[in-house]
């Protein structure tokens, strides 16, 4: 199976962290954002992973080519004047899908955080997708935001009939979209060449009735990394979270200790040692962390460390 990553965006509400790092270099829980997709693909027959790119491409393809999780063909698909969207960056990587026997493939987006779902639901969702001859497959959960603060799969079972902030059909469920729908190939066939196109809103809400779309859901904790609040919110969250699975997941990219004392619940790489600093509430220490900066610092507080930056609120509040 082809496997299609969206990379290329700005992440401009994570400035000034985003004007140095692409947003799916930047780290959750010691592993990039866009490397977390791989706690789900093993369970998958991958054929080859394209990726797309624009902002600050060498350091997003420097992060895909060095990854521990899979070490099967990467092809990257640049956008270079203009990101052409989900949809449109779809079409332009298209070019580059391997030609097998599977007529279906994955997009998914590379910053997307979520924990507790069942370990092989991508395979399942695969399986339901086949069994309907969907042109869509969308992978979503229940949030008592989708439809409110966040646009919505709108569903009649799981049939999506709408996809949006709001539905006038009031019988619709309203479930939120976690990053990743299986296709059919065909869909390739609706978008047209180089224009700036979402896969939502201006293509599958114009084939809702011509052709079967599907959600399949899944139960699971999902966390919004979008903005600095959410970002470092979510990240204390999950710390707190932190199972062995997802523990071996995080090592096999950067050893870590969960290190838990009064006061203070920190991640930190074996390679780095943090005994001349304080640390105090909840922390995230990479391997790649400058020890000039921990020696810069005569404590650490709810921040993330990694290269020359430490990464909490008062960083996110410079002018």
């Amino acid at each position: 199976m082809n496997v299609f990553v969206l990379a290329a965006g700005l992440g401009t509400r994570l400035r000034p962290l985003t004007n140095k790092f692409p947003k799916p270099c930047v780290p959750f829980l010691n592993v990039p954002l866009g490397l977390h997709v791989f706690r789900y693909l093993h369970n998958l027959e991958i054929s080859q992973l394209t990726v797309n790119t624009h902002y600050l491409p060498g350091q997003v393809k420097s992060m895909y080519e060095n990854q521990p999780y899979y070490n099967g063909p990467i092809k990257f698909s640049h956008e270079g004047d203009f990101i052409l969207g989900s949809a449109g960056g779809l079409k332009q990587a298209s070019k580059y899908f391997t030609k097998t026997g599977d007529k279906n493939f994955l997009l998914m987006n590379s910053d997307e955080v979520f924990i507790g779902a069942e370990p092989d639901f991508l395979k399942k969702a695969y399986a339901e997708h086949v069994k309907n001859k969907a042109l869509a497959t969308i992978v979503v959960m229940r949030h008592p935001e989708a439809g409110k603060k966040f646009g919505a799969i709108w569903c009649n079972g799981n049939v999506v009939k709408t996809i949006g902030k709001t539905s006038d059909d009031t019988s619709l469920k309203p479930l939120h979209y976690i990053g990743m729908i299986f296709f059919n190939e065909k869909v390739l066939d609706l978008i047209p060449e180089n224009k700036e196109t979402n896969i939502f809103y201006d293509i599958l809400n114009f084939h809702m009735q011509g052709e079967d779309i599907r959600a399949y859901e899944i139960s699971c904790d999902w966390y919004e990394t979008g903005n600095p609040s959410d970002y470092l919110s979510a990240s204390q969250e999950v710390l707190r979270k932190i199972d062995q699975p997802f523990l071996g997941f995080i090592n096999r990219y950067d050893p870590s200790t969960v290190i838990s004392e009064t006061g203070q619940l920190s991640l930190v790489s074996k390679s780095i040692k943090v005994s001349q600093v304080a640390l105090s509430g909840w922390n995230i220490i990479s391997k790649t962390t400058n020890p000039g900066l921990l020696q810069s610092l005569g404590s650490v507080h709810n921040s993330i460390l990694f290269e020359n930056e430490c990464v909490n609120e008062k960083y996110f509040a410079k002018p």
